[in-house]
């Protein structure tokens, strides 16, 4: 082959090449957003995420009303699931307790030995690990467990990972279930409307937090506001779009959260997702929710550290919800 023959060669692989990676860009340009939207000093709101699942147009209004288990009946469930009681251990088991009215069932050893009692999740999306047999199984205990409850959820399940050792020294699994509403995931934590109540405990979004052994054994049980629909109306409000609701808060983020103490912090969205909340009336309404990592820079109290922060919003009005 002459110098020429090489030469022409090598460009039009050249050339082959830069046509392929720009449409590769270009493709992923249409999946993945990434830009700053604000800055205050050192402080910052960048967008690096993918863009979420577009919406529907439009969602009903939904009320829903409080699934009340019976005790009997869950106690016979929990039953087939838990691990052989041991001795000294002592179990919190609520249902629907007026000391714990957000919730519809409270099951944990008291002492933590399997685990935190948690009721709610900021983290991103953890997806089950195919390939942890131990995850597999709990994985599968919890869709059986949830299953005869009777509840409607999402699967897969939003959280499923390791917790690594707890209280009596074992390997756990917590799984964050997302209960649905006319098929969509409620949000992993509550909220804060102009109808919550005057302890500033917030709005109850329905959910179910579980941990398990990792032999498939259900050691605790967090079943959050669990609810049924029993009003469905069609409603033309249109859902607002992620990206406009939060440049129209940007301004109120940046003043709150980067000021002052705080001056020099950072947030970066990692994950939007359009989820369904219920506020302290039952009534359910759609939201958009926002998980970013927030870096927190030293100072003369602490040094710097990063972490996931979660901000919803109402997707018919915009305005801040959590």
């Amino acid at each position: 082959m002459s110098w020429k023959i090489r030469i022409w060669s090598a460009l039009l692989i050249g050339l082959t090449i830069q046509l392929v990676c720009g449409c590769i860009i270009t493709a992923g340009a249409e999946t993945h957003i990434s830009k700053r939207i604000a800055t205050l000093g050192e402080s910052y709101i960048d967008i690096d995420v993918d863009a979420p699942v577009e919406p529907p147009t439009t969602v009903p209004r939904i009320k829903v009303e409080r699934v009340r288990f019976k005790r009997k009946e869950i106690k016979e469930v929990l039953d087939k699931y838990r691990p052989a009681p041991q001795k000294g251990e002592s179990w919190q088991f609520e249902i629907s307790s007026s000391l714990n009215p957000d919730f519809g069932l409270i099951w944990c050893e008291e002492d933590g030995l399997y685990g935190p009692f948690w009721c709610y999740e900021n983290a991103l999306h953890i997806p089950l690990d195919e390939t942890d047999e131990s995850l597999r199984v709990a994985d599968m205990t919890a869709r059986a467990f949830l299953n005869e409850l009777g509840l409607p959820y999402e699967y897969p399940f939003y959280v499923v990972a390791s917790m690594g050792k707890e209280g009596r020294d074992a390997e756990l699994i917590r799984i964050a279930a997302r209960l649905t509403l006319d098929g969509i995931p409620c949000n992993t934590t509550i909220g804060w409307t102009r109808y919550s109540n005057g302890g500033g405990n917030g709005d109850a979004t329905p959910g179910a937090f579980l941990t398990m052994t990792r032999d498939g054994k259900l050691g605790t049980a967090i079943i959050r506001n669990p609810v049924k629909i029993i009003e469905c109306l069609d409603d033309t409000t249109p859902i607002r779009d992620w990206e406009s609701i939060l440049e129209a808060d940007k301004e109120r983020i940046m003043d709150r959260f980067c000021t002052g103490e705080n001056a020099g912090s950072t947030f970066t969205l990692k994950q939007v997702q359009f989820v369904m909340m219920v506020d302290a009336r039952q009534n359910a309404y759609p939201a958009w929710t926002y998980i970013f990592d927030r870096y927190m820079p030293a100072n003369n109290n602490r040094d710097s550290y990063t972490y996931h922060y979660q901000i919803t919003y109402d997707a018919w009005t915009g305005e801040p919800v959590w």
